[in-house]
């Protein structure tokens, strides 16, 4: 690789090894406290009422002031009261509430108390007069008084105490001996009506004895609210610190920064892995890889960004190096980057760790969109460039199109003719350029289809297509590379257009030749290099997922040897019940006993399923939230043997989804052991459990499908 900003380098961890074990430290928690920088004390001592013991302990192993900032950052959203609202109340209260609490240590019940339920008041005595918070003048004793809190509706006295100095004040509970130490230092108040008289102690104690459970409501309304363990374990899976005990691989790591995008300068990352250190596995007799890359950017000791991406697909046969290329976008400086390579067949990893310097984009070429492409298989045209001329449907501007409308293609080649349809309905035949054609939309705004045509003579060999009026909910994603039609003799440059309701990001760009997913893209750009069988004709499909659920597809045929027309073919099963004069159904018939008409067309049948030979369709719901870490492996192997029985029946079809934070379509409904086997082996924990939600959006997704079926869950049973 050359250029004028260039920074290679070799990143050799070794041959596949085992990672030392973190040594024991012997040090007390007192000691480990001690070496942390002042800030992370006063932070840990801040939430001391509210951190789990696990989040202690995984807070103090961190090694990297980012980390630890990321780790505060992250610690108040699994504790969010009300996360559908854009703000955290926990955390603001916790940041108004030493100041609002009289500066109580942080340790102290008195401010747990006041945290999680509010400052006391809303009560009334007996004889009606409101009482809050009351102090004894003499001993070290407090009495707060709550009409109901935040965390309940139940009115309740609540009385702390100090046995002795220099240890918290204590709750008061039944059968408890009060005996508090005198008052050394001067009140806490000078309102003198917030002092507590002997009456009022032990009206609170009688209270406290006649309300029923006082026990368990003092202990929910002490107790800070426990976040999901899955989010520790979440949090972990989004770092780049390898695993403890992890064995590692070696990888080789090339940057440089080729070009520019507005004002960021592009950081081009390859990685190369020698197929020697990681085989993958194979399927149908056939290597595959599925590599899963964490990525971080720290910029002036913070995290500024990370990011994931995963590279998956059949591993060329001879190959010496599988290469794994990304592109990001960076503002010019000094900056570290860190990576973590997970194999995740073997299980694997690779650690690289890179100081940059990213150059300032003044003087570089704007990026076209192919950096990735040329990092992975060099020039676009030795990448199987676009043999022959393109369109391109440049949309009019406006919404709520009606009426006459004008639209322009622009084209490169020479083209014979250009055919513009309206709604697939030929409506314009163009044979010189310009190509530009006035097409009347209707008297009102409407969804549209605005589809043309390029032909040389009477092949048709480019097309490009628009939609119109489709409102905020649009989801359409397109092939603008390959063109059908095209010959792509060996290898292809895909590039892929995703436009999704409100312009939010789609979840994930997967990449396929066949059946065969070859990539799968979470972040920009969307675009690879596909290496082919040869002249071999294929059909290119990209498929666009959006978080919320929902996916929208599009495919080409490249490599054809003659003309091609994409057809739309539906299979509509009509259950039939037909019985005799008694009422009793009649099971004998054949498809010739039939006639079915659809507005008076006769239509074909194409198949008659008798009672019990229906086909069956299962899905396996697989659980891949962080929780199933351990298990995951178990499970697959589990999921693998039942595709092996179950597709021992020629009526069955199987599909893989998975879910975490949401459902996630592995596989379509099919018959191929390796493509399923393959699905299971590739899936990673990571994310919660919205178990429930799942359920229902993976029986939804069975559609209009004919026959039986089934729905097969993998979980650990936890719903997040």
């Amino acid at each position: 690789m050359v250029g004028p900003a260039t920074a290679a380098a070799q990143e050799a961890t070794g041959p596949a090894r085992q990672a030392p074990e973190r040594p024991a430290t012997g040090k007390t928690l007192a000691q480990r406290l001690d070496e942390l920088a002042p800030a992370y004390r006063q932070w840990l001592a801040a939430v001391s009422g509210l951190i789990t013991g696990d989040e202690l302990e995984y807070f103090l192993a961190l090694t990297q002031d980012y980390q630890r900032d990321a780790f505060m950052e992250a610690f108040w959203e699994p504790r969010d009261p009300e996360p559908m609202t854009r703000r955290n109340e926990l955390r603001d209260r916790w940041q108004q509430v030493r100041d609002e609490a009289g500066g109580l240590p942080l340790d102290d019940p008195r401010f747990i108390l006041y945290l999680l339920n509010g400052p006391p008041g809303a009560y009334s005595l007996p004889d009606g007069r409101p009482v809050a918070r009351c102090f004894s003048k003499t001993r070290e004793l407090e009495i707060w008084f709550y009409g109901g809190s935040e965390r309940t509706n139940r009115r309740f006295p609540v009385i702390f105490y100090r046995r002795s100095a220099g240890v918290p004040y204590q709750v008061y509970r039944p059968g408890d001996a009060v005996r508090p130490i005198q008052r050394s230092g001067g009140l806490p108040t000078t309102d003198i009506q917030a002092l507590c008289a002997d009456e009022l102690l032990r009206y609170a104690a009688g209270e406290i004895t006649r309300l029923g459970g006082y026990q368990q409501l003092i202990d929910e309304i002490l107790t800070p609210p426990r976040p999901s363990p899955e989010w520790l374990s979440n949090l972990s899976l989004a770092t780049t610190k390898l695993p403890e005990g992890a064995a590692t691989i070696a990888v080789r790591a090339e940057i440089d920064f080729p070009a520019r995008r507005q004002s960021r300068t592009a950081v081009r990352v390859l990685l190369a892995v020698p197929v020697g250190e990681a085989p993958g596995r194979r399927f149908d007799d056939r290597p595959f890889h599925n590599f899963d890359v964490a990525g971080e950017v720290i910029r002036d000791g913070r995290l500024f960004e990370s990011f994931r991406y995963r590279f998956e697909g059949e591993t060329p046969q001879g190959a010496e190096a599988i290469p794994l290329g990304f592109t990001r976008y960076l503002r010019p400086g000094p900056l570290t980057l860190r990576l973590l390579l997970q194999d995740v067949f073997s299980g694997l990893y690779a650690q690289v760790v890179r100081e940059l310097t990213v150059p300032s984009p003044e003087g570089l070429p704007e990026d076209p969109g192919e950096s990735l492409l040329a990092v992975l298989g060099g020039p676009p045209a030795a990448a199987g460039a676009p043999v022959g001329p393109s369109l391109r449907l440049n949309a009019p501007p406006g919404a709520g199109l009606a009426g006459p409308v004008r639209f322009t293609a622009r084209a490169e080649g020479e083209l014979d003719k250009v055919t513009f349809f309206l709604d697939e309905r030929p409506v314009f035949t163009l044979r010189r350029p310009p190509w530009s054609a006035e097409l009347n939309l209707g008297p009102s705004p409407a969804p549209h289809r605005v589809r043309v045509v390029g032909f040389v003579g009477e092949r048709q060999v480019a097309s490009d297509e628009i939609w119109l009026n489709q409102g905020a909910a649009r989801f359409r994603v397109r092939l603008i590379e390959p063109r059908s039609g095209g010959i792509y003799p060996g290898s292809l440059t895909a590039r892929v257009e995703v436009e999704t309701p409100d312009g939010q990001r789609p979840e994930r760009v997967e990449l396929y030749v066949g059946e065969e997913l070859r990539a799968t893209f979470t972040e920009p750009p969307l675009s690879t290099v596909l290496r082919l069988s040869g002249a071999e004709p294929a059909v290119v499909r990209a498929v666009a997922y959006l978080p919320g659920g929902g996916s929208a597809e599009d495919a080409v045929l490249v490599n054809a040897a003659g003309p091609t027309e994409v057809v739309d073919v539906r299979l509509v099963e009509i259950p039939v019940l037909v019985v005799d004069g008694r009422g009793e159904p009649i099971l004998d018939l054949a498809m010739n006993d039939f006639r079915l008409t659809d507005e008076g067309r006769p239509q074909t049948l194409q198949r008659l399923v008798g009672p019990g030979q229906a086909p069956l369709q299962a899905a396996l719901l697989i659980d891949t939230s962080a929780s199933m870490q351990d298990s995951l492996r178990e499970v697959t192997a589990a999921a693998t043997r039942f595709v092996g029985a179950a597709l021992a029946s020629p009526e069955v079809r199987l599909a893989v989804l998975s879910f975490a934070d949401r459902l996630r379509a592995e596989t379509g409904f099919g018959d191929r052991p390796a493509e399923l086997e393959r699905a299971l082996a590739g899936l990673v924990a990571r994310g919660e459990t919205t178990l429930w939600d799942s359920i229902a959006e993976a029986a939804a997704s069975f559609g209009e499908a004919p026959g039986q079926r089934a729905l097969v869950l993998f979980t650990d049973g936890a719903d997040e």
